[in-house]
């Protein structure tokens, strides 16, 4: 965006961030905003790229895990909500409202207003290995998802888990959603949706500009050190040293070029024009391989679909051919679910994802503050949790974060942030 002068490239920066994702973005504007003085360096010429691109737009509000033992995804993911609420109500375009129930206040906005169902497998449908414990599971799910329909949203939404809401009834759907969903046990209504990712991204861009944030694109870090950071800049000679009080690496899937103790897993999503269902909704099983969710999108004319499942791959071990038995595994997996796919162009991609090897769990869901030597190493895990990340980033340096929000002027902001991959993916199919 700017050139390095001596006055910026001199200068004793509170923070230094490297990595312009959503991580990066959001950390950023938060720390700005709360009133540190804050450059954010991206190596490439738009802002969210990479991952922040590649994910699948679907806002959650934990229920995903709810039928987890553990607590704590679903926990953190409540807690996000309470971040959201308590500190980006002030963004012109933050459409959640927050009262006795979560609703949206407009149809266009950061959120929409269309929620997703969470279908869940009954016993016939289970190893029988798994059906006690997915018996249990499908219990607890019930019992966490129906809390949300009890709880006082006008108050703190964590402080209110665990006093045992009374279990709502439960509305199966059915026929309704258009799709083969054959030996399920129940459906239930989440609070997740879809989000506007590239709208989001502005936002908190003229929010960090308009607070006196500066930003450094076309810049590749060399090295970051006690202190200041090595870089050098796309087209021109010679190296800058930025120094800063706080250096904060969140390069996502960059991550391993300076940290060996972070893994990348990828996971496919498949694009379909036009949209096989207008509904949003995961089908969930104890197998992996038969777990799916849809997520409907609309952008102006354009209406797709966008289908992931439960898969991983570990990008340090995965076998050569995995991008074509991933594509096979989820066509085959989308039609049993819908008709009508083989009329209708489509094309895979994959989702990448950095996560902290010396996690506990198998999986790692939760954004990660880690203090290294020489940086703060910020992992957001999934896009929704950005806005936990940042209020918790500010205070982890004894920062109290800020509510009130400043917004720049000017249309250069949306060209300095990249669109969807999967929006990208769906104009080209509507083409064909």
């Amino acid at each position: 965006m700017m050139g390095a002068s001596m006055e910026v490239e001199n200068r004793m920066w509170d923070f230094v961030i490297v990595g312009g994702g959503i991580a990066g973005l959001a950390i950023g504007e938060m720390l700005q905003r709360s009133g540190a003085s804050v450059l954010l360096l991206e190596k490439n010429e738009t802002l969210c790229g990479g991952a922040s691109a590649e994910q699948q737009g679907w806002f959650h509000t934990g229920a995903l895990y709810a039928a987890l033992p553990q607590t704590s995804f679903f926990r953190a993911l409540v807690g996000n909500l309470d971040d959201l609420v308590d500190y980006y109500s002030g963004f012109p375009n933050m459409n959640l409202r927050i009262d006795k129930h979560i609703s949206t206040t407009e149809r266009e906005g950061w959120f929409s207003n269309r929620t997703n169902f969470y279908a869940y497998t009954n016993w016939k449908g289970v190893d029988w290995r798994w059906k006690i414990p997915w018996a249990i599971a499908l219990n607890r799910a019930r019992r966490r998802m129906s809390w949300f329909e009890y709880l006082d949203s006008s108050r703190s939404l964590s402080r209110q888990m665990g006093m045992g809401a009374k279990p709502t009834r439960y509305v199966v759907h059915g026929s309704s959603l258009k799709v083969n969903l054959e030996d399920v046990a129940f459906v239930l209504k989440s609070r997740d949706r879809v989000m506007n990712t590239k709208l989001i991204e502005e936002d908190l861009l003229k929010s960090f500009l308009a607070s006196g944030g500066m930003l450094q694109t076309q810049t590749s870090v060399l090295a970051v050190e006690e202190g200041h950071v090595i870089s050098t800049s796309t087209g021109k000679n010679g190296r800058a040293t930025w120094n800063a009080r706080h250096i904060i690496l969140a390069t996502g899937k960059g991550t391993d070029e300076f940290d060996i103790n972070v893994r990348v897993v990828a996971s496919p999503l498949l694009v379909v024009f036009p949209a096989l269902s207008d509904m949003n909704f995961v089908k969930m099983s104890p197998r992996m391989d038969d777990t799916i969710n849809h997520i409907f999108h609309r952008f102006d004319d354009l209406q797709y679909s966008l289908i992931g499942n439960a898969v991983y791959y570990d990008l340090a071990n995965y076998p050569a051919d995995f991008a074509d038995h991933a594509r096979a595994q989820m066509l085959e997996l989308t039609k049993k679910m819908f008709r009508g796919l083989d009329d209708r162009p489509n094309d895979l991609y994959f989702g990448y994802k950095t996560e902290v090897t010396t996690s506990s769990s198998l999986r790692n869901y939760l954004y990660h503050i880690v203090d290294r030597p020489n940086y703060t190493l910020a992992l957001p895990g999934k896009f929704s949790l950005c806005f936990s990340l940042a209020v918790n980033v500010c205070r982890h340096f004894g920062i109290e974060p800020i509510e009130r929000v400043k917004m720049a002027e000017g249309k250069t902001v949306s060209r300095l942030v990249e669109e969807p991959l999967h929006y990208t993916i769906a104009k080209k199919l509507s083409l064909r």
